[in-house]
């Protein structure tokens, strides 16, 4: 049997993800002092861990760090919605990653930004080219077969203290990295802390907002991001069912 920790930031993304698990849900007290609970599910052998952060890198990294000092985790899948960094991913587009860049985590030096992974200093142009700033999984225990589906792929995820709100500030991000397909808020302090424990990841997250040139963002996030969360959710399933 294996425990699966499914964290997620908003309340809409958690409530699409529980309507579609089977059974009753316990209680599970993670810390009285901060009022940090989760759901768990049985799910055929398995034991599934639901948990909604609130957004933002800070949230995600406190909630996870505080949950796998308590539960022993197998695996830990972020779920949710991010904004577009392509201009051919539509609403409902499924970015599966297991690998992340936060983008604000950088040196601001002379010769030019240099972006690291968090803890890491770079002060010269001779650490900059020794250093990789992607935040890679160790090797996955879940797989998932996406040949059958176009509207889910595989792509590097940046995540940053940010919500981006702009056409503009989209594209800076997507030069960022050639494989950078979408942008969060939670995904590299998921990446980070995972990877401290030694515990794979995987970010699901669905195209909420798409990268346009008429700044419609913000009303892309508003409309679709129950449609979005509920393509998530469903996706999530999908994960699970491929659990040895």
């Amino acid at each position: 049997m294996s425990s699966i920790l499914i964290m997620c930031a908003l309340p809409q993304e958690k409530e699409a993800l529980t309507s579609e698990l089977k059974g009753d849900a316990t209680d599970v007290v993670i810390s009285e002092t901060f009022g940090l609970k989760a759901l768990k599910y049985q799910y055929g052998e398995h034991q599934i861990f639901v948990k909604e952060t609130g957004m933002g890198n800070v949230n995600a990294g406190i909630g996870l760090a505080m949950i796998l000092e308590k539960i022993d985790m197998d695996q830990v899948i972020l779920i949710g919605v991010g904004g577009a960094l392509r201009s051919d991913l539509k609403i409902g587009d499924m970015i599966i990653s297991d690998a992340v860049l936060q983008h604000d985590y950088l040196s601001s030096l002379d010769f030019g930004d240099c972006r690291m992974q968090p803890g890491a200093l770079i002060l010269n142009p001779e650490d900059n080219a020794a250093h990789d700033p992607i935040i890679q999984s160790t090797p996955l225990k879940i797989k998932l077969d996406l040949s059958e589906n176009s509207d889910i792929l595989r792509g590097l995820v940046l995540s940053g203290s940010e919500f981006v709100g702009t056409t503009k500030r989209k594209n800076e991000l997507a030069k960022l990295h050639k494989d950078a397909m979408l942008v969060d808020m939670e995904a590299s302090a998921i990446g980070y802390v995972a990877n401290k424990a030694g515990i794979p990841f995987i970010i699901a997250k669905t195209v909420s907002d798409r990268l346009l040139p008429d700044g419609s963002i913000e009303s892309d996030f508003t409309l679709f991001l129950e449609e979005a969360s509920k393509n998530a959710a469903m996706v999530t399933l999908k994960l699970l069912e491929s659990l040895d």
